[in-house]
């Protein structure tokens, strides 16, 4: 038998676990497959889902033959939306503890002798059978649906039932809705490739187009949730979002601006982490603060196309692209008088030097990757020419000291260090081919 078993009581077995001497991301996947299992029965003892938590990047990855139970089915339609988070993002994607208080409120709330029938039916089925697993949820979900109808009809009953989370009222409506469209929303989720999708075609997008306005039918709450499915699961979600705006999907004109301005909360919430992201990084890092600059820039500008016809939000990147603007030109100007400096010295500086010096190279050329999107593709263009020319020009004055005849010759290796230092700066602010020519002309002084 498994070390796993039954043999010294659910308590001690999960004790067991939580003393492991590896963490549990380590140990065999054998291994991991019969922990996970475990887990899964006893998941309501103090401390088991804290580790399910913890090891579900590689539940996820492994896919391991786990028992299933109901509140797993339940759990299929929100499961793209579920975050750590404790209080509302209030951009539709939902707290991990809300899904679970709803359950908890289901299973104690709904006709119990249909909860057993459900149950024995898994019971029945085995780890690996999905397909039989997806016929029990496709009669789970109208039975959990009508449950939540009459918890959400009454907005008193909501808040009493959420207790100190009356603040997810919201979120709580979402997840009643995406009951309602659950089948729907399964059926898009194995029409699609998996996550991030890097781009659909016209036939996919026509897919998610007659599969949201069938399975809507025009109701706006449907609607925005089919919606927020797919966008989640998309890499470039402002890019998604702008196309999917083109489409009715069913949508009254009434009921289009609101839905869409709800998506748009998801494309905001993203920008703006990845502009708090930006202040947050430490600003004697060069090429740190030109990722997140990118990072940013790259997001503002799918926003700004997808959000054009929505006042705030247009305010609100504008202000995000004026930090980006600072914060680049803040690098450029670093950067440049770093590698400026740098060069008087040349390859003589300490190597902690020599690394910034290359560092701000690197920088500047990823910020020439972006720039012309902030309207600064001069300003960086202009560092980078600055540079190739203070080191051509001590390049020139190298080779001159080594063919000036009737003086004292410099030393050949320092000449050939100085060379390759030159080279080297050439190559990484991005001209190999004035690199290659400042080599051949160096090794032909030297003879």
């Amino acid at each position: 038998m498994s070390d796993i078993d039954k043999t010294g009581g659910v308590t001690k077995t999960v004790a067991a676990v939580l003393d492991l001497e590896r963490p549990l991301e380590h140990i065999s996947e054998e291994k991991f497959r019969e922990v996970a299992k475990l887990l899964e029965e006893v998941h309501e003892q103090p401390g088991v889902q804290q580790i399910l938590d913890h090891v579900r990047p590689r539940l996820v990855k492994l896919r391991p033959g786990r028992k299933p139970n109901l509140q797993r089915l339940f759990y299929m339609p929100l499961e793209d939306l579920l975050t750590g988070e404790t209080i509302s993002p209030e951009n539709g994607m939902l707290p991990r503890h809300l899904a679970a208080l709803v359950w908890k409120y289901v299973a104690e709330t709904g006709d119990a002798e249909t909860r057993k029938q459900f149950e024995g039916a898994l019971r029945r089925t085995l780890a690996g059978d999905r397909e039989g697993h997806r016929k029990i949820a496709g009669r789970l979900w109208p039975w959990v649906t009508g449950v939540l109808t009459d918890l959400v009809s009454d907005p008193s009953r909501g808040k009493a039932m959420l207790g100190r989370d009356v603040g997810l009222l919201e979120e709580l409506n979402e997840i009643a809705a995406l009951l309602r469209g659950a089948e729907a929303i399964d059926s898009l989720k194995q029409d699609l490739p998996p996550r991030p999708i890097r781009s659909l075609g016209d036939e996919q997008m026509g897919l998610i187009r007659r599969t949201i306005a069938e399975g809507a039918k025009g109701d706006a709450d449907l609607t925005y949730v089919m919606v927020l499915v797919v966008m989640v699961r998309m890499a470039k979600r402002a890019d998604f979002l702008e196309s999917i705006m083109g489409m009715t999907l069913g949508l009254s004109a009434a009921d289009r601006p609101e839905v869409y301005a709800r998506l748009a909360r998801l494309v905001m919430s993203e920008v703006t982490d990845r502009a708090r992201h930006l202040g947050e990084t430490d600003r004697g890092n060069l090429v740190g603060m030109a990722d997140s600059a990118r990072n940013l820039v790259t997001g503002l500008v799918a926003a700004e196309k997808a959000l054009k016809n929505d006042p705030r939000a247009r305010h609100q990147l504008s202000e995000m692209r004026k930090t980006a603007e600072k914060t680049v030109t803040q690098v450029v100007g670093n950067a440049k008088d770093t590698v400026v400096a740098a060069i008087g010295v040349g390859p003589d500086a300490p190597l902690d030097s020599l690394i910034e010096t290359e560092n701000s190279i690197l920088a500047l050329r990823k910020c020439q990757s972006f720039a012309s999107q902030i309207g600064l593709d001069k300003a960086v263009t202009g560092a980078l020419g600055g540079i190739l020319g203070e080191v051509r020009q001590k390049a020139d004055k190298l080779f001159a000291s080594v063919g000036h005849r009737g003086g004292p010759q410099p030393d050949r290796s320092e000449v050939e260090q100085e060379l390759y230092w030159a080279v080297r700066m050439t190559e990484l602010a991005g001209n190999p081919d004035d690199a290659d020519k400042i080599r051949r002309q160096g090794m032909k002084a030297l003879g």
